[in-house]
C-alpha cells in the first residue's frame, strides 16, 4: 500500500507521522511538504526592496520546509521501509492532490488542523478539501494514533459496501483490527414510544430492511479477513454516528463521503460535515 504523508510541522502533523506505523501492508511512503508563499506586497519600500523581502521570505520558508522534512525522516527512522521526500511550491490542497494521483497513492495521511471555534475554518483551508476531493482514501488525523485495532465504518449504501470492501482489500490495518460496521435508520427514536403503533409497525420494518442491508455488506466485507460486528441504530445520522463513537471509542471513524447536490451542501455532505468537524477520533474517508 503506497502512502502519501503531507506534513507542515504542526503537532497534528505529527500525529499523522505517528499513524503511519499503525497502518499494515505500507510499502512505500511519500513525504510531502508544500511552500504556500503568501502574496507579500512591499510596495510602500519600493520594487527593491520589495523584491529582496519576497526573496528572503522564500528563502526562509524553503529552510523551514527542509527542517520539517528533515524531523519527519527522523521520527520514521525505525520503520522497515525507506520514504522518499518531496517539496513542492504552490496551494497546499491541489499538490497534495497531484502528488497523490502522480504516484499512485493508496491513501493520504495528514493532520487536521485548528482548535476550538476556528477549527473548521482552519480544517477547511487544506484537509477539507483533500477530504472532499481526492481520488484516494484520506486518514485526517486529530490526536495521537498507536493502533487501528478497532474501526466504526458508517456506510448507508450498496456502493458504500463495494467502498469499503474495495478498501479492506488493500489490508490496511493489522490482522488483529476489528470492524464495526454501522448503518442507521434516519427517523426519530421517539417513534418507538408511546401507542402509535401503525408508526411503529413501520420503524420496525425499516430496522429489519437495515439488518438484512447489513448481513449483506457483512458478507461482501468478510472477505477481507478482519473480524466484523453489524450494528444498526436509528435517529439522525450524523449525530448517531458521533453518539456511537463515543460509546466504542474506536481508533478511527471510516465513512464515505455523499454529495446530495452540485453544491453538496458549501463542499460536504451534511452527515459528513457534521461527523468530520465534530468526531473526537481520526477520520478515515474511504472511495
Amino acid at each position: 500500500m503506497r502512502v502519501l504523508l503531507a506534513v507542515d510541522g504542526s503537532e497534528q502533523s505529527a500525529f499523522a507521522t505517528e499513524a503511519v506505523a499503525a497502518l499494515a501492508s505500507v510499502s512505500h511512503v511519500t513525504i510531502l511538504h508544500v511552500v504556500d508563499l503568501p502574496r507579500l506586497t512591499f510596495s510602500m519600500l519600493g520594487p527593491e526592496i520589495a523584491h529582496d523581502m519576497t526573496g528572503m521570505a522564500h528563502k526562509a520558508l524553503q529552510q523551514e520546509g527542509e527542517q520539517i522534512l528533515s524531523r519527519t525522516l527522523s521520527q520514521l527512522s525505525s520503520s522497515p521501509f525507506s520514504p522518499t521526500t518531496r517539496m513542492e511550491e504552490g496551494t497546499p490542497a491541489d499538490l497534495i492532490m497531484s502528488v497523490a494521483q502522480e504516484e499512485g497513492i493508496d491513501i493520504i495521511l495528514m493532520g487536521a488542523r485548528g482548535k476550538g471555534q476556528v477549527r473548521e475554518f482552519l480544517l477547511g483551508s487544506v484537509s477539507q478539501r483533500v477530504l472532499t476531493h481526492a481520488h484516494c482514501a484520506v486518514l485526517v488525523v486529530n490526536k495521537p494514533v498507536g493502533t487501528l485495532h478497532h474501526l466504526l465504518v458508517a456506510i448507508q449504501s450498496e456502493e458504500d459496501v463495494g467502498r469499503v470492501a474495495r478498501f479492506l482489500k488493500k489490508h490496511p490495518f493489522p490482522h488483529a483490527a476489528k470492524i464495526t460496521i454501522l448503518t442507521i435508520v434516519p427517523i426519530p427514536r421517539s417513534l418507538l414510544r408511546g401507542g402509535a403503533s401503525a408508526s411503529e409497525e413501520k420503524v420496525e420494518h425499516a430496522l429489519k430492511s437495515a439488518e438484512e442491508f447489513l448481513d449483506r455488506a457483512v458478507s461482501q466485507v468478510q472477505t477481507a479477513s478482519y473480524p466484523i460486528t453489524p450494528l444498526v441504530s436509528l435517529g439522525d445520522p450524523a449525530q448517531t454516528i458521533l453518539e456511537e463513537s463515543k460509546l466504542l471509542e474506536p481508533d478511527a471513524i471510516m465513512l464515505g463521503i455523499h454529495h446530495p447536490s452540485a453544491l453538496t451542501r458549501f463542499v460536504l455532505g451534511s452527515v459528513s460535515h457534521t461527523v468530520i468537524h465534530h468526531s473526537a477520533f481520526p477520520i478515515l474517508v474511504f472511495r
